[in-house]
């Protein structure tokens, strides 16, 4: 709503209530109100115990996760096929390369295997800054 719809509905309320009446009406409009609000509130959280919500969250995270990591190891596996043929032949920091290869590696295993490590590493490798481990100019 807008600034003159807000005044609009204020000078009705002003009309029809009056002046006298009118702090009495508004508080009791915004008692109304919190008590509407706070049972949605709690009919919501329940519903939501009540399907699970917390661990469908969970596992939409998790998916996130694990795609971010698919993402990386994929673009590794584009800069080893560059590195190794000679496209791409700038300075890089060879044991940081490695340290992530190996930390993708172990995260997101082959799709007939099951990831080997909990989520909070995975999301840790998933958030690692990649730029001092990668070649100049190569991004994922």
């Amino acid at each position: 709503m807008g600034f003159f719809e807000i005044l609009l509905i204020a000078v009705v309320a002003l009309l029809v209530v009056g002046p006298e009446r009118m702090p009495e009406a508004v508080r009791s409009a915004a008692l109304t109100f919190g008590k509407v609000k706070r049972s949605l509130s709690s009919a919501r959280s329940e519903i939501e115990k009540q399907i699970g919500m917390d661990d469908i969250r969970r596992q939409i995270h998790n998916e996130d996760v694990m795609d971010n990591l698919s993402k990386i190891k994929a673009g590794l596996s584009d800069i080893d096929r560059q590195i190794d043929s000679g496209e791409v032949a700038m300075p890089y920091d060879q044991d940081a390369y490695d340290n992530l290869h190996n930390q993708a590696e172990v995260a997101v295993p082959d799709k007939d295997q099951e990831p080997l490590v909990c989520e909070d590493a995975a999301e840790q490798i998933a958030q690692t800054n990649i730029n001092q481990a990668l070649p100049g100019g190569a991004a994922l």
